[in-house]
């Protein structure tokens, strides 16, 4: 038994106490944890919180309220106000973000990153014991932004603990916070707690029984013990049936309400409805309900309720059962009251909501109301709550034609909170009939968003079809046509071949739209899609360059550039631009992290991955890929949902065991979910590893079902994989067709990388006399560019030429030079390849060993001391990682004792690039 605060006890929670002190001593050392309480109702979460609390002084303590659920950062403010003096110290956007999000200054919508951040940085400045009760009814935004926090802790000496209930419809915000599952107390505990509430004679037998049939529950037991006579503690009286837990336990305290006098029953009714707001609100409103908080005594007397206002439930079960009991009538008059008496500007939300709940019929005046409630949340970052406040407006709005409006904007704020599901089911219910203005192309524009983002059987396929249809909806109005139709070439790049609608239809709505000398951006955008799709390379690649021009372009808004990067990116990709693409993700990435955007910054990695490992610069690659893991974990992506995140190409130079099985099952997968791109990625992969290992006619026939030979157009990048497939194949005639159409493609992008291919390629199908001099040019074109693992295998055909004309020490010099590059990276297929050709010269090829003499830094101090070397302080590198000060200065020493240096300088000369 475990003794807390004022004579409390704990039975049978002797493990769970000891993790608790474990974390709390450990926080003592510096070491930061987060931990989820789990449970039913009453099993006993609140009382291991106290615990905690009893033997870490000053910690920080808010309970997630119901009635605040609609207010975004409602309990991220509650929990954060004794550091809110101290937000001067956190860095500008940071503390921008938070003044905004707690409604303290004006500004752009608050990102909600940017306020987990600053969160994040005032906890760790101060370390202390946190708790989080009731967490299930924390609005979203702080539940959000409370789990980003414990997620990212790690040295900062704080503990965070959630009580959060076990619910049906988990919506998983705390995703990769450890969880302590709660059930309820074996039999023995159960009989302790029982024996200590249960002041008179008790019965073995029976109190075995109520253990078993509370299922431990210790509320229940507590409550029973207090609750049945004694009469029926010593087996003399009938116990009631069915026993009052769980839901039933809710319903009893329901019952036993019912006994109160009106007036307690008012107060009551008040006092579970006015939870959160301001007390003398509460009193104001009491008065004028003729009730107060002397009506309270029964409850008090039943150990309901505690406390002068505003009340303090026993448990929040008590809270839901007077509420969800109440008459209706009863409800709205209290919210009525609770409306007249909540005045102060600064409560206009909540006055909006009480309102609401106070009102029956539609009611313009009150669903107006809403709608500048919603505005105001959507300016702290609140869309969550703009959307609640929306949807419900909506429900109040007498006139069809203006609640048809309202339900669109409905739609659209709720995608805008990452709710598509919910999106999709305010647009199913729409009348669309009395649409009006851009309303139609509104619908079908969120329609397509929300349909692919929820998941929606076919949504990719139909996207662009969708956001065509938007386009023409929208008629005279070419702003939003333009945003429609640049939407559908983005669905369009991710579908690719496997979309309804084909890029010559896009192309069609593009062109119109994009005007004859577009200047502005989308103009350009459209208008280089438009020329390539219909012209292809002779005629689209100077539009397509000057559209990629433009996204480049240093002044661009970080806003702005991180909704086209992905276009900039697929536009690089048509014209072979490696040295654009390489300034666009780095900008991005920079962007990203400057505006707190992680769901973008996630892209940026995963794009970044897929270009290195397509270049071969797998170590680079691997940084991309860990830096998007530690992203994922931040914003809680689970394991299963980060599997569409895996990199075929990556995986595919490294030619793990298992991977020729693992590949093929991939593209299936894309398929079916009409992920064009990533389908054509992985085939391509899966030609490059078959390639590598000799399989030239299954690297060759795959190859086949992409490309569309004697129409070079967005699958051009897959030729020179192609034009080696069917030459070591024996396949002269596709080797000769797929070399024409790259000469068409590599000669109008006119870049060192498409040339260099182009070279390799034509020395694969050229005579003797004439090889040799385009290997050379090929690799004088690839050297000192960015394409690492081209200029490798460029070596190593070239030495697998030069040993085939008997020419074996210049073979010798060109595959042992593949062969360390390869190893550097290790690209393991293509090095066996160079390996096996230099064993048929006669050489001596060790086999590659880790070498076990190398200082290998974790991806994450890898991360802060390149960071570190370039003179960032350690605040600089908490928020370019998305960390906190103490954890950065925890993992540098780490790097210092590994390195074996001692200041930021000498990282310079130890730290390779």
């Amino acid at each position: 038994m475990r003794l807390f605060g004022q004579g409390d006890r704990l039975f049978g929670r002797d493990s769970e106490c000891a993790t608790l002190d474990h974390l709390i001593t450990e926080a003592r050392s510096g070491r930061s944890a987060a931990l989820v309480l789990r449970g039913e109702a009453g099993v006993g979460k609140t009382a291991l919180l106290r615990y905690a609390r009893s033997t870490a002084p000053e910690s920080l303590l808010i309970n997630g309220v119901e009635a605040e659920a609609e207010f975004p950062y409602a309990g991220l403010h509650r929990l954060l106000v004794p550091l809110l003096p101290h937000r001067d110290r956190l860095p500008a956007a940071q503390r921008t973000a938070l003044e905004v999000a707690c409604g303290l200054a004006d500004g752009p919508s608050a990102d909600l990153y940017l306020v987990s951040l600053a969160a994040l940085t005032l906890l760790a400045a101060e370390p202390r014991l946190c708790v989080v009760d009731d967490a299930h009814w924390l609005d979203p935004e702080s539940a959000r932004a409370l789990a980003f926090v414990a997620r990212r802790l790690h040295a900062e000496g704080v503990v965070l603990l959630f009580g959060l209930r076990t619910v049906p419809d988990d919506p998983g915000l705390f995703a990769g916070v450890d969880v302590l599952e709660l059930t309820g107390l074996g039999r023995d505990a159960a009989m302790a707690l029982l024996s200590d509430v249960v002041a008179g004679e008790l019965d073995l037998s029976l109190a075995e029984q109520i253990a078993d049939t509370t299922g431990g529950n210790p509320l229940a037991l507590t409550d029973l013990g207090h609750e049945l006579t004694a009469d029926q503690w010593r087996g003399a009286s009938p116990l009631p049936d069915p026993v009052p837990i769980g839901s039933r336990l809710e319903q009893h305290y329901a019952s036993r309400v019912r006994g109160y006098p009106a007036a307690t029953r008012d107060w009551l009714v008040l006092a579970a409805a006015g939870t959160g707001g301001r007390t003398e609100h509460l009193l104001d409103a009491a008065r004028i309900l003729g009730t107060g908080p002397e009506q309270a005594a029964p409850a008090e007397s039943d150990r309901l309720v505690t406390g002068a206002p505003p009340a303090e439930f026993r448990h929040p079960l008590v809270r839901s059962a007077i509420y969800g009991d109440a008459d209706p009538v009863q409800r709205r008059a209290v919210h009525a009251a609770l409306a007249r008496a909540t005045t102060a500007a600064a409560d206009s939300d909540r006055r909006a909501w009480h309102l609401a709940a106070a009102t029956v019929a539609p009611d313009e005046s009150v669903a107006a109301e809403l709608e500048r409630s919603a505005d105001r949340a959507g300016a702290r970052g609140g869309h969550t709550a703009r959307a609640g406040f929306l949807t419900r407006a909506v429900e109040l709005t007498p006139d069809p034609g203006v609640r048809a409006h309202r339900q669109v904007q409905a739609a659209g704020a709720a995608m805008t909170a990452g709710a598509p599901s919910r999106a999709l089911l305010l647009l199913d219910s729409l009348e669309e009939g009395l649409l009006t203005g851009a309303d139609p192309g509104t619908v079908l524009l969120t329609r397509a968003n929300a349909s692919v983002n929820a998941g929606v059987p076919q949504g990719l396929r139909d996207a662009a079809a969708m956001c065509l249809a938007a386009a023409e909806a929208f008629g005279d109005d070419r702003v939003n046509a333009r945003v429609a139709v640049v939407q559908a070439i983005q669905h369009a790049t991710t579908a690719e071949h496997l979309g309804r609608t084909s890029e010559p239809e896009i192309a069609a709505a593009a062109a119109p739209l994009a005007g004859d000398d577009p200047a502005d951006l989308d103009g350009l955008l459209l208008a280089g899609y438009a020329a390539f799709i219909t012209k292809g390379f002779a005629g689209g690649v100077p539009p397509l360059r000057r559209a990629i021009a433009a996204i480049a372009d240093p002044d661009l808004p970080d806003e702005v550039l991180l909704t086209r990067f992905i276009l900039g990116i697929n536009f690089c990709n048509m014209v072979w631009d490696e040295t654009t693409k390489q300034f666009l993700i780095a900008r991005a990435e920079a962007a990203a992290r400057r505006t707190g955007a992680l769901h973008a910054l996630d892209i940026v990695h995963f794009i970044g991955a897929m270009t290195d490992a397509f270049a071969g610069r797998l170590n680079d690659a691997d940084r991309h890929d860990a830096a998007g893991q530690r992203v994922r974990l931040a914003i809680g992506i689970t394991a299963e949902q980060e599997q569409v995140w895996r990199h075929p190409e990556l995986v595919a130079w490294r030619a793990p065991d298992g991977l020729r099985e693992t590949l093929p099952h991939a593209l299936g997968v894309f398929e079916m979910l009409h992920m064009g791109g990533m389908y054509a990625s992985t085939r391509l992969s899966l030609a490059m590893l078959d390639n590598a290992v000799g399989d030239y006619a299954a690297a060759r026939d795959g190859l086949l079902t992409l490309v569309d030979l004697g129409r070079p157009l967005r699958y051009a990048w897959a030729l020179p994989e192609l034009v080696e497939a069917a030459v070591r194949s024996g396949d002269r005639a596709t080797a000769g067709q797929a070399l024409t159409d790259l000469d068409l493609a590599a000669r109008a992008s006119d870049t060192s990388r498409a040339l260099g291919l182009l070279h390799r390629s034509r020395a694969l199908l050229s005579g003797p006399d004439a090889a040799e001099e385009h290997y050379r040019a090929a690799i004088e074109r690839f050297d000192g560019t960015v394409s690492y693992g081209d200029l490798a295998r460029s070596h190593l055909v070239y030495g697998e030429w030069l040993r085939r004309r008997r020419r074996r020490r210049d073979a010798r010099d060109q595959l042992t030079v593949a062969l360390e590059m390869f190893e550097e990276v290790r690209a393991n297929a293509f090095a066996a390849r160079a390996g096996q050709e230099l064993a048929a010269l006669g050489e001596q090829v060790p086999s590659p060993v880790p070498d076990s003499g190398r200082t290998i830094l974790t991806p994450q101090e890898a991360a802060v001391a390149i960071l570190a070397r370039t003179g960032e302080t350690n605040a600089e590198i908490a928020a370019q990682l998305f960390l906190s000060a103490n954890t950065v200065d925890y993992h540098l020493r780490k790097v210092f004792r590994k390195l074996g240096v001692s200041s930021r300088r000498q990282l310079r000369d130890v730290l390779p690039d």
